[in-house]
């Protein structure tokens, strides 16, 4: 395995409120904070930094209970981010996305999110979203009444409907899938997702070895606007080491 991560400020922002866990060697986690100067940059931090705390009790669980561990940890880490907004004024408000894949070595990624924050996997050409966004346009397309497309396009693709530390209580979206179908996982906050369609993805996954892909995501995501922190998590399940 091969893992390499990027995050940018982006060319509008002037504080990257991005948080990343690419340190491995089974945990993965890109966190977006909101809420401000100071307020987002502790709410994306502090979420990863209990994920990883939480992630010490995972060894040796079975699946169910893996996704089990795995959905708590997220609650966790949102009752300690809802505590911090509550207790201390200059963190009222504050809250983040999450994404979380865990790789425990038996042949499957178990995965949890928060927010629009996004997890795809890659293999033999096809790029899937695994993913579900909690937002405003996601629900537009579930409900037939925008195409995937307008919702690139949307307006009001930044309002999201869930997040972690806005409430006292949290549901998670846990998955697992099979590593088999996957050559490549790819984290990614919106900054990402949001500048570049899911086709430009595919296509720089494809013609790309692991490094030049990631470097020429985040290049993507800055040509096309920048509009806000740009962070991603890229790794290669076949390889354990960057192709020259």
């Amino acid at each position: 395995m091969f893992v390499i991560s990027k995050t940018h400020v982006g060319m509008v922002r002037t504080v990257n409120e991005d948080a990343l866990l690419a340190t491995g060697p089974k945990l993965f986690a890109i966190a977006d904070g909101m809420g401000g100067y100071a307020a987002g940059e502790t709410a994306s931090s502090e979420a990863l930094k209990v994920l990883q705390q939480e992630a010490a009790n995972f060894e040796n669980l079975e699946a169910d209970a893996l996704s089990a561990a795995l959905a708590q940890a997220v609650r966790q880490a949102n009752a300690h981010i809802h505590h911090l907004a509550q207790t201390e004024e200059k963190y009222h408000d504050m809250g983040t996305t999450l994404v979380a894949v865990y790789l425990p070595g038996d042949g499957r990624a178990y995965i949890a999110n928060v927010g629009d924050s996004r997890l795809y996997s890659w293999h033999q050409g096809e790029l899937r979203q695994i993913t579900v966004d909690h937002s405003y346009v996601a629900e537009l397309v579930a409900q037939g009444e925008i195409t995937p497309q307008e919702a690139f396009q949307h307006p009001q693709k930044n309002i999201i409907l869930r997040a972690i530390g806005a409430e006292a209580g949290l549901e998670v979206d846990v998955f697992t899938m099979e590593l088999a179908e996957a050559s490549k996982l790819l984290l990614c906050s919106d900054g990402l997702s949001d500048m570049v369609q899911d086709e430009q993805i595919a296509a720089i996954l494809q013609g790309n070895s692991t490094k030049q892909a990631a470097e020429m995501l985040l290049e993507a995501a800055l040509d096309n606007g920048g509009r806000d922190n740009i962070s991603l998590i890229l790794i290669d399940l076949t390889s354990t080491k960057e192709e020259d």
